[in-house]
């Protein structure tokens, strides 16, 4: 199979991916599903502080960011690599918690 090929055949998958709704996804995932938890949860993270998803839900970023891993738009690699690059984003005060708490 040549490069042209391999890389059609993966933008394919990939728009096959998208078009798949969740629970499809979810059902079709070959590898360990609660693996996928943590980096979806990562994931969800970094697409709330970016500012084109602002105006988003928390379900609706959990339900991008979970399609994003399962699709393998997004891999564990990437993830720690844009959490690394903002560690503030990993953190309690970044998730209300210490709104809830009273902390803050």
């Amino acid at each position: 199979m040549s490069k042209k090929a391999a890389k059609e055949a993966t933008t394919e998958n990939e728009e096959s991916a998208k078009s798949k709704s969740l629970e499809e996804l979810i059902l079709d995932y070959r590898g360990e599903k609660y693996a996928v938890v943590p980096v979806a949860s990562a994931w969800a993270k970094v697409l709330r502080h970016r500012e084109e998803n602002r105006h988003l839900t928390t379900n609706q970023l959990l339900e991008m960011a979970l399609k994003d891993v399962l699709s393998g738009e997004v891999t564990w690699k990437e993830v720690n690599k844009a959490t690394a690059q903002t560690p503030e984003i990993l953190s309690p005060a970044s998730n209300g918690a210490a709104e809830k708490n009273g902390t803050a």
